[in-house]
């Protein structure tokens, strides 16, 4: 059932919770104003026989009856029907058959609102006449039809205020929901993979808001697998320059050196007489070459993946790495300071970071035009979250932040750190420097 037809049968219900609360009210106040106006007008009639009975006038008698008389005989008389007897006859009627019958009430509204059938008797003594037997029955006849219309035209004024309701809301309800269709449709093509959906404004601010979330995850789904389309292009570029390189360096290192050995060796076989001076030369000749590939292979090893970093760690493989670029880079000093470095940091976060610190010396040997890079590393606590704070910034040219795209080595790093959910920030200006700031959380 969707959320428009939901939202309809809600508030139909309590527009008929409301019709129904308003009926019981109209007709009770029916009930009372009934019963009030007929138990009036009765205590009217009984006011004017006890004034009728207590004249004291000497043809009082004939006045009472002739007044009894004109009284009855009132047709107009609302909500009473009185009826004259003498000890022996009927003097005056009451109209019984009338009771009811004019009004266009329905049964039903007749049974819930009409007073209980009550009968009030006067007897009236005078000097000259026979008691006179007074019955009066209250008749609401009149007073049930005036409340029926009024009643019947409150409840069809609801009855028509709640079917037009009822369609203007189903009718709203559709035009401020029609918008959802769009999200959903939206969510379907980022479902399908298609992130340069934007959907448009919406007249409701609450849907309005969520399109222009929406928007938002859209173009940082379609930046980041733009992204990661870049990374996985440059990974493989990567890999196969390593295994260039590598070929390469197997090639002209070992493979000439190898074959150099195998020459000293095929010598040596092809002598007839080894003399003892030939022997050593030969030998240390072989020595030197398998010195040769020996320091390849470390160099190789090296590259691939530093020893000291599994057989010492992380401090003191950084520091190796520190002390060689100082070693090696006349122009650019390196400074490395660290503070309560854990040992026990997992394997994954150790080459990340080294990685992480080798990558920003090359991009600043290459681009910044330095004298001068610091490497910052100490441990701190946030919400009871041990972090490794990581800050590595130069004294070069720098550049504007505004002109600075995510270039592999930024990106790389970025990648880095975000597969240890950690932050990644970098800030520069021109003429003052690089600053890269990392903050990672240890991994227990």
């Amino acid at each position: 059932m969707s959320l428009r037809v939901r939202l309809n049968i809600l508030i139909t219900t309590l527009l008929v919770i409301l019709f129904l609360c308003s009926s019981f009210y109209t007709i009770t106040n029916a009930r009372r104003s009934v019963h009030s106006e007929v138990e009036s007008s009765t205590q009217l009639a009984l006011q004017l026989i006890q004034a009728a009975s207590a004249s004291s006038l000497p043809d009082a008698g004939d006045q009472k009856l002739s007044f009894l008389r004109k009284l009855a005989e009132l047709k107009t008389i609302r909500h009473l029907h009185i009826e004259l007897r003498s000890p022996t006859d009927i003097l005056i009627p009451s109209d019984e058959d009338i009771l009811f019958k004019e009004s266009d009430a329905p049964e039903w509204f007749v049974s819930l609102v009409q007073p209980p059938a009550t009968e009030i008797r006067r007897w009236l003594y005078t000097p000259v006449t026979t008691p006179i037997d007074v019955l009066i029955k209250p008749d609401p006849l009149d007073e049930i039809h005036e409340s029926w219309i009024e009643t019947r035209n409150i409840l069809i004024f609801l009855s028509v205020f709640i079917v037009l309701a009822n369609f203007l809301i189903y009718v709203l309800i559709g035009l401020y929901l029609s918008p959802i269709e769009k999200i959903l449709e939206g969510l379907s093509d980022i479902k399908e993979g298609n992130y340069k959906l934007e959907l448009p404004h919406f007249p409701l601010p609450e849907l309005d808001r969520i399109s222009a979330q929406f928007n938002h995850m859209a173009k940082v789904l379609f930046e980041t697998s733009e992204r990661n389309q870049f990374l996985r292009h440059r990974l493989l570029e990567i890999q196969e320059e390593e295994r260039r390189v590598l070929s390469q360096e197997l090639h002209d290192e070992l493979g000439q050196t190898i074959t150099a050995i195998k020459a000293v060796a095929v010598s040596i076989s092809n002598k007839t007489t080894l003399e003892k001076r030939f022997i050593n030369s030969s030998v240390k000749t072989i020595v030197d070459y398998s010195d040769h590939i020996y320091q390849v292979a470390k160099n190789m090893m090296h590259r691939l993946r530093p020893s000291v970093l599994d057989e010492f760690g992380l401090i003191k493989a950084l520091q190796n790495m520190m002390d060689e670029w100082n070693d090696n880079q006349d122009e650019i000093f390196c400074d490395f300071s660290f503070s309560n470095i854990p040992d026990n940091l997992s394997e994954s976060l150790k080459i990340s970071l080294y990685r992480i610190i080798q990558e920003s010396l090359t991009n600043t040997l290459k681009y910044s035009k330095a004298s001068r890079i610091t490497v910052r590393a100490k441990k701190t606590e946030h919400n009871n979250i041990e972090k490794i704070d990581l800050e590595i910034y130069d004294d070069g040219i720098g550049l504007d932040i505004d002109d600075v795209k995510l270039g592999f080595g930024l990106l790389g790093m970025k990648e880095r750190v975000e597969m240890h959910n950690g932050k990644f920030e970098f800030f520069s200006k021109p003429g003052n420097g690089f600053n890269i700031h990392i903050l990672i959380p240890i991994e227990n």
